[in-house]
């Protein structure tokens, strides 16, 4: 599966560097085709015909396919490894390199079967009108998979409420509003709103772990609710954890008086139970911005 990018791709529209490569190969089974990767982007791999299986040889790298469309995604630093994909009439190779620039990654390598014997020039208008059909064919294949994709991740998606949460009028607010759960990653969505009279530099937050102390709050109660600041103090909290940032996306960095601006990270959380998490952000002048939630 290839959640981490996907659902933060579908959360706050993330891109792909324009930078990365698109290619056009015919389809060799007695080659292996290598596939430059970067950490953070996922390649597609566009076949002739809809995949029946695939099989990586690493969980350092992430697959998912739907029709003829097969994404990946690298997940760890210096890792290789190799991968196979089974069509009805085909069965190909690859492997795929370790995460490296994303100038050097590549975004869409486009499979072809090959040509059969030659035959018959068509006329000129007929072989335009039979690529422009195949280019439509290609991109509404694209389009499909990655709906599939975005409908799935979106399915797992549970809201978080802060009503018990109270909005400042003078300084900037944060709201926890979304997140999504994927094994031992957490995506969350937040809202920062700035009622003050000055603009605020937002950045992607520090994300903690906090343990309270036995006894001292029942978390399992609180799933999936914002804590307010005064609840939080409260809480003797036996130890904290930094937990570790994937990815991280927000709508706007300059966020004016007035103005509201949305954000989205993935970050590697505790399997299992709910945990309390505190989101830390750069301070509004003398104020300190955070959020905590039980996720």
């Amino acid at each position: 599966m290839l959640k981490s990018t996907i659902a933060v791709l579908i959360l706050a529209a993330g891109s792909v560097a324009s930078a990365q490569t698109i290619s056009h190969e015919v389809i060799n089974p007695n080659v292996v085709t290598r596939v430059a990767t970067a950490l953070n982007h996922i390649s597609l791999i566009e076949f002739p015909e809809p995949i029946i299986r695939a099989a990586v040889g690493s969980d350092d790298v992430r697959i998912e396919w739907q029709g003829n469309t097969l994404a990946l995604k690298p997940v760890a630093r210096g890792q290789s490894t190799n991968l196979f994909v089974w069509t009805a009439h085909t069965q190909t190779s690859y492997e795929i390199l370790p995460p490296g620039a994303v100038t050097e990654a590549s975004f869409v390598i486009d499979q072809t079967m090959a040509a059969p014997a030659p035959a018959p020039a068509p006329a000129p208008s007929e072989t335009a009108q039979a690529r422009s059909h195949a280019a439509k064919i290609r991109k509404s294949e694209m389009q499909k998979a990655a709906a599939a994709l975005i409908a799935r991740t979106m399915l797992k998606s549970s809201p978080v409420y802060s009503r018990d949460v109270k909005d400042s009028n003078d300084h900037v607010n944060v709201r926890i509003t979304e997140v999504v759960r994927d094994k031992d990653v957490l995506y969350v969505r937040y809202t920062v709103s700035n009622p003050s009279q000055h603009p605020y530099r937002l950045s992607a937050p520090s994300v903690f772990e906090m343990v309270p102390k036995p006894g001292s709050v029942v978390l399992s109660s609180l799933k999936d609710i914002e804590i307010p600041a005064k609840k939080l103090s409260k809480y003797e909290t036996e130890s904290t954890s930094t937990m570790i940032v994937r990815e991280a996306r927000i709508s706007r960095r300059n966020v004016n008086p007035g103005q509201t601006a949305n954000g989205v990270l993935c970050f590697e959380a505790s399997v299992g139970k709910p945990q309390l998490y505190r989101f830390v952000f750069a301070n509004d002048q003398s104020h300190p911005v955070d959020a905590a939630a039980v996720l």
